[in-house]
């Protein structure tokens, strides 16, 4: 049988698609959970083509029938497992409005990201392993990830009252460069110290506002 994705008409989802919407009981939303929760751990150890249905629902504990009721297909697993990130990431962000304030809250809030990226940073990988082959994937992804930026540059902007002219580009810079340092951190732990580079990535970031 031949299943089929629902598409990304709207860009990148901020609620995770579901076969059956958002009329999920206790139960089931429990196991929508158990799945988005499994699928992000196979994701970070096999990556996006080396994951499967299989290892999903085995690492989940559940039957390949269960995972096919609320996810027709791996893809839509990838999309769920993208719109939890996209709600904690929001919410992430929002956080900003009030630490980036001062010099120490702006290093709380990176340190916050790092451990975000400790969850989520799998999501990405396999995103951008997908969208190699997959060109509506691709351009979700980038509409996402231009409106995290955005969303950055202006809650720092009011955060510290000084406005970012192209809030675009620079949240683009910052968020490139912690995600870079998150992987770095990750990949080579031990030869660098991660309370480190967090000072220095939030001290790079309230200096260029401050530019």
């Amino acid at each position: 049988m031949t299943r089929r994705s629902k598409p990304l008409d709207a860009g990148f989802p901020t609620d995770v698609p579901i076969r059956h919407g958002e009329d999920l009981g206790p139960k089931a939303q429990r196991t929508v959970e158990r799945i988005i929760e499994s699928a992000r751990g196979v994701f970070l150890t096999n990556g996006y083509a080396g994951s499967t249905i299989d290892e999903i629902a085995r690492v989940a504990e559940l039957s390949r029938g269960s995972i096919y009721t609320y996810f027709p297909t791996k893809r839509d697993v990838l999309v769920a497992v993208g719109a939890d990130s996209v709600r904690a990431t929001e919410s992430l962000i929002d956080d900003l409005s009030r630490l980036g304030r001062t010099r120490k809250g702006l290093t709380e809030w990176v340190a916050a990201y790092f451990a975000f990226l400790d969850v989520h940073g799998a999501f990405a990988f396999a995103w951008t392993e997908a969208a190699q082959n997959d060109e509506e994937i691709r351009v979700a992804g980038m509409k996402g990830h231009l409106r995290v930026c955005r969303d950055f540059s202006r809650r720092l902007a009011e955060a510290t009252g000084r406005p970012i002219d192209d809030p675009e580009t620079f949240g683009l810079t910052m968020i490139s460069m912690l995600e870079r340092l998150w992987s770095y951190d990750s990949l080579y732990s031990g030869r660098t110290r991660r309370d480190v580079v967090i000072a220095r990535a939030a001290l790079t970031i309230w200096t260029a506002v401050r530019a």
